[in-house]
C-alpha cells in the first residue's frame, strides 16, 4: 500500500471526473488518497469523498464561447502575489500526511510544494500533450501555440519524475522514456451506460455567458436539443428546446440516449461521447488551445464535426445533423478506455520511487510560481 497525494485543477469538471475514476481503482489497491484542490472540483470531490484539502484554484474566465485573458489575469493576480504562502501551508499539510508520491492533473501549486519536502511528483493530464508530444499545425495556430506553451511549461511541475498523458490522439512522443499516453479515462458510470438513440440533441457549453447565439442557433433547426448550463432566456418560448439545471444522473442518462453531442471541445465529454460512439460537433472556446488541438485532431481523424475561431449557426447545426450517420459508422468499436493502463504506469512510478524518506527539517528556501499567467484548458 502506498500514501497517494492527488492534486488537481480546480476548473470545470472534467478534471475531477478523471481523478475520481482514477482514486477509486487506486483506493480498491489498498492505496491511501488525499485529495487537494479548490474551485469547482472541491465542491465535487467535497460531496463524493473525505481527506480533500482545500487550496486555492486559478481559474478562467470565459464569455461569449471566448477566453477572456485580460479578465482571466486579473482574477489571479492576487493568487500569484500569495504563492509564497500557499505552497507553505500545502507543504505542511503534505508534511503531515507523508505520501509516498504525488500525482497532480495540472494543480500549479501542490507540485511546488511537494518539491520542498522531498515528494516525487508524476503529472497525470491531457494538457501536457501540447508540449511533449510532436504535432503539424496550420500557421494561423501558430503564435497562441507557443503561448500556451510557455504557459504549460510555467505551471507542470518541473521536478515530475514521469509524466502520463491521456488523450483520445496519439502524436509522436517527444520523450518516450519519461512519457507515457494512454487512451481516455472513462468513469465507471460512463462505462457502464449502455448507449440508445431516444432523438433528441446533447448540448452542453462550459461557460455560456455570452453565448446566446448557440440558442438561436438551435432554435433554427428542425431537431429535438436537451441543453445543459444555459440560462432560458426570459420572454422567449423555445418548442424544440429543453433546458436542464446540471444533474450528474440525469446528464449521463442524456449523453446515453442521444444522437448526437454538440459541446465546446473539452477533453472529457469529447472522450465521453467518443466512447460511446456518438456523433460529435464541437466549438472550441477561443483562446484556449488545448481546446483548439482537440478540435483539430477530431476534424483531421474525421472522427467529428468542428466550429472554430467563428459563432456557431443554424447551417452548421443543419450540416452536422445530415452527417451524424456516417460520424456514427465511423465511431463503431471506439469503447475502450486507458484506465488499466493508466494504473499499472502509475504502480510502475511507486514501485521507482519506492519509499520517500522525509526531510527532519524543512529546508526554507521555497520555490516559486513565477511569471504571469496565460489560461490553458479546462479538460
Amino acid at each position: 500500500m502506498a500514501r497517494i497525494a492527488y492534486a488537481l485543477s480546480g476548473q470545470g469538471r472534467g478534471h475531477a471526473s478523471r481523478v475520481l475514476a482514477m482514486a477509486d481503482a487506486l483506493t480498491a489497491r489498498d492505496h491511501e488518497i488525499r485529495f487537494f484542490c479548490g474551485g469547482t472540483a472541491f465542491e465535487i470531490l467535497s460531496n463524493r469523498v473525505a481527506n480533500v484539502s482545500k487550496i486555492p484554484a486559478l481559474k478562467q474566465v470565459v464569455q461569449g464561447n471566448r477566453l477572456c485573458i485580460g479578465q482571466t489575469l486579473l482574477q489571479n493576480a492576487k493568487l500569484v502575489a500569495r504563492r509564497r504562502s500557499i505552497i507553505a501551508e500545502i507543504a505542511d499539510e503534505l508534511s503531515e500526511f507523508k505520501p509516498d508520491l504525488l500525482i497532480t492533473d495540472f494543480e500549479a501549486f501542490t507540485p511546488r510544494a511537494a518539491g520542498q519536502i522531498g515528494v516525487p511528483v508524476l503529472s497525470f493530464n491531457h494538457q501536457q500533450i501540447v508540449t511533449r508530444t510532436r504535432y503539424e499545425l496550420p500557421a494561423r495556430y501558430k503564435p497562441h501555440a507557443f503561448l500556451t506553451e510557455l504557459t504549460i511549461r510555467l505551471l507542470a511541475p518541473r521536478n515530475a519524475v514521469h509524466t502520463l498523458l491521456t488523450s483520445f490522439y496519439f502524436p509522436e512522443l517527444k520523450d518516450p522514456a519519461n512519457t507515457t499516453i494512454v487512451r481516455p479515462i472513462i468513469r465507471p458510470a460512463v462505462s457502464r451506460l449502455v448507449p440508445r438513440d431516444d432523438g433528441h440533441v446533447l448540448v452542453y457549453f462550459n461557460q455560456t455567458s455570452g453565448s446566446e447565439f448557440v440558442i438561436e442557433a438551435l432554435s433554427q433547426t428542425d431537431a429535438r436539443f436537451v441543453v445543459y448550463n444555459f440560462d432560458r432566456p426570459e420572454g422567449r418560448d423555445y418548442p424544440n428546446i429543453v433546458f436542464k439545471d446540471t444533474s450528474v444522473d440525469e446528464f449521463l442518462d442524456d449523453l446515453a440516449g442521444c444522437s448526437a453531442v454538440i459541446s465546446t471541445a473539452g477533453f472529457t465529454l469529447t472522450s465521453e461521447a467518443l466512447f460511446l460512439g456518438k456523433p460529435i460537433m464541437v466549438a472550441p472556446n477561443n483562446g484556449i488551445f488545448e481546446q483548439t488541438l482537440n478540435a483539430l485532431f477530431l476534424e483531421r481523424d474525421r472522427l467529428g464535426a468542428v466550429v472554430c475561431g467563428r459563432r456557431l449557426t443554424a447551417e452548421d447545426v443543419k450540416d452536422f445533423l445530415g452527417q451524424r450517420q456516417e460520424y456514427a459508422r465511423r465511431l463503431q468499436n471506439r469503447n475502450g478506455s486507458g484506465n488499466e493502463d493508466a494504473l499499472r504506469c502509475i504502480e510502475r512510478v511507486l514501485r521507482l520511487v519506492g519509499a520517500t524518506t522525509f526531510p527532519a527539517v524543512k529546508p526554507q528556501k521555497r520555490s516559486l510560481v513565477a511569471g504571469s499567467l496565460h489560461p490553458v484548458g479546462n479538460g
